[in-house]
């Protein structure tokens, strides 16, 4: 193992073989760091959390309390995850993103740019979110590329293998069906699918969250305060 310059330890952190921890990088009390895991620098890894083994975490990350980051799993810089939230294994985040408290993101994943997960929402493997509509890989000399990825609000359901466009945004305690395709907003408390995905019905009440849980998670953040952190982190693109 190797840690590097000015790494903050907490109390009982353990940390397995051939890892390394790059400096500035801070780690909680009690986190765990399987084997072969790479941290990079200035990243922040709560009180409690599970690094499992062959993860790879960019510079400038920060990982909430009490999370669980998947084996085989990558984050590219400036990828921000709350407290209490899974990461499954073999899934990836492109960085420059927004993930909430008590977020479950399953196995196979793929979060683009851009995207805000708010809490409490559960994602099925083999989910894509898209960021760049025009595709404009060697053509930017045409127009400059700025990500706009999807917006998962609030306690939202998405069923395995969607896929969201980009911008698109899922409404509060949605449900979006298997092998969907999104690309328009579905309204707050939808139950939506098929390719593209259409609005069939409203959800069941016994769907709903306790209406608790959302003001807890507001008066933490405003939907204005997620736009304004995604923009300043999109910044350099612009």
């Amino acid at each position: 193992m190797t840690i590097n310059e000015n790494v903050s330890l907490g109390k009982s952190v353990k940390i397995g073989q051939n890892s390394i921890i790059e400096e500035n990088a801070t780690i909680g009390d009690d986190v765990v760091i399987f084997p072969n895991v790479y941290i990079g620098k200035n990243t922040k890894i709560g009180d409690g959390s599970i690094i499992q083994y062959g993860a790879f975490i960019e510079h400038n990350c920060s990982i909430g309390k009490h999370c669980r980051i998947g084996t085989n799993t990558v984050l590219r810089r400036e990828t921000n995850i709350g407290d209490h939230s899974i990461f499954g294994s073999l899934s990836a985040s492109e960085g420059k993103n927004w993930i909430g408290n008590n977020v479950l993101i399953h196995s196979q994943c793929h979060l683009t740019s851009g995207i805000i997960v708010e809490d409490w929402v559960f994602i099925a493997p083999l989910f894509v979110g898209a960021n760049d509509p025009k595709m404009l890989h060697g053509r930017r000399h045409v127009e400059r590329f700025v990500p706009k990825g999807p917006h998962i609000k609030f306690g939202s359901g998405i069923a395995v293998n969607v896929t969201l466009l980009p911008g698109v945004v899922i409404g509060r305690e949605c449900i979006i069906g298997a092998s969907s395709l999104v690309s328009k907003d579905v309204p707050d408390f939808s139950i939506a699918f098929g390719i593209p995905a259409r609005v069939v019905k409203g959800v069941d009440e016994k769907w709903k969250l306790p209406e608790e849980r959302y003001q807890e998670f507001r008066k933490r953040v405003s939907e204005e305060d997620l736009v304004k952190f995604i923009d300043r982190l999109l910044s350099d693109y612009k």
